[in-house]
């Protein structure tokens, strides 16, 4: 018979403001893969945009990564419908497709929107190494081609970001069938899960480790805190909804929607330590011992869910000449400090604050690991916490 396991997964963000429209357009995403099966679907979502979406045309193919090409092409159907109509506030799953995959085989995901639609949410990946995507005026999703206009150009609206994502609408996750005993690892979490320099060498590690055995998911969401909901950023576009529910209230509903994860990798709590404190919000300056009780009420939950999860202390982050840095600092220190404390409440732990830290000066973290503003791992830096994991636990 087989079981559904799910190969992609990121959670839809929230703008709280239009990000943009499509008209007479075709997206195509690029996903990577790691199980065999001989079915798949797509999970379909609406969640945050004002009317109905229509989707006229949806296929999927794998990518023949010789030839160039979109291969094996296949339509993509919802109750045996071909245009494909999701409500707000509507995710679903299409009919399944009959396409054998091996876990070599990456797919190819092709959406065509013919009438103007209006976006207010979108998932989202910097890295871009679990997927990425194009945009191709008309229909297109027939086409055997990959490569197109870029999410910047397709969504003006995200070039105020001087670092680059890729978007894909329309869509949060894949299923595929399979025989195969999987484990499935969630990783939870804030931008720096979210933007994916760590989570996409990590998975790209596991799954040469693993073919066939390992399927990598992403539950990060920028800005994220544990304790409080989005706040207010009056210089943010839709003015910070795109932070996200609190992750002791999203936990439970972003991770165990439609799966039932073997491991999570819980990494978050710089934001708790800085946001009530650059914006200007008194009630959300957290002490370390509140972030900690939030951690304990998520280990339990994983505990509750039969999850094992891995908990790691708060990497440094930037903020270097804000007067607040201090104070931020001092929530930090006392957060990690609780940690390792209590890290037997957890499954595992890992201390990437002492792995990225400045040996010269522990408050910082090291030249040359991120994307320059002292926070979020680059390239490098996602590669030295990938090996980390990996060498703890795999």
């Amino acid at each position: 018979m087989g079981h559904w396991g799910k190969i992609w997964n990121y959670i839809p963000v929230n703008w709280g403001t239009q990000v943009g429209s499509l008209e007479n357009w075709t997206q195509k995403v690029w996903i990577r893969n790691n199980l065999n099966g001989a079915q798949v679907r797509i999970q379909f979502c609406n969640l945050y945009d004002m009317d109905v979406l229509v989707l006229d045309s949806v296929t999927i193919g794998k990518w023949d990564k010789e030839a160039g090409k979109v291969k094996e092409i296949q339509e993509v159907t919802y109750r045996g419908n071909q245009v494909i109509q999701i409500q707000p506030g509507d995710s679903f799953y299409s009919d399944s497709v009959s396409l054998y995959v091996k876990e070599t085989d990456d797919l190819v995901v092709s959406i065509y929107f013919r009438e103007k639609h209006e976006f207010y949410g979108l998932c989202q990946t910097w890295s871009a190494r679990s997927f990425r995507s194009s945009f191709h005026e008309g229909n297109q999703v027939k086409s055997e081609t990959l490569w197109g206009m870029s999410t910047v150009e397709a969504f003006p609206f995200f070039g105020y970001d001087e670092n680059v994502c890729n978007g894909a609408a329309g869509m949060c996750g894949i299923q595929v069938l399979t025989e195969d005993e999987v484990t499935t690892m969630v990783c939870f979490g804030d931008s720096i899960t979210h933007m994916s320099y760590y989570f996409d060498p990590l998975m790209e590690t596991l799954y040469q480790k693993y073919p066939g055995k390992i399927a990598l998911l992403n539950c990060g969401i920028g800005g994220n805190r544990i304790l409080y909901d989005a706040c207010y950023v009056e210089e943010i576009p839709g003015h910070g909804k795109c932070f996200g529910d609190a992750g002791v209230k999203r936990f439970e509903r972003d991770v165990y929607g439609d799966v039932m994860p073997d491991i999570i990798f819980f990494l978050e709590g710089v934001n708790d330590c800085t946001h009530g404190l650059a914006f200007g919000i008194p009630g959300e300056v957290p002490d370390g011992a509140m972030l900690w009780a939030g951690i304990k009420k998520i280990i339990e939950k994983a505990h509750e869910m039969n999850s094992r999860i891995y908990i790691s202390t708060v990497m440094p982050f930037g903020c270097y000449e804000d007067e607040f840095r201090e104070q931020a600092e001092g929530i930090r220190q006392e957060l990690n400090d609780l940690i390792r404390k209590n890290q037997g409440m957890a499954d595992g732990f890992l201390d990437l604050d002492q792995i990225m830290r400045k040996p010269e000066d522990i408050h910082f973290m090291k030249d040359g690991m991120h994307l320059g503003d002292g926070i979020h791992p680059d390239e490098a830096g996602g590669r030295e916490m990938a090996a980390a994991i990996v060498g703890k636990w795999f």
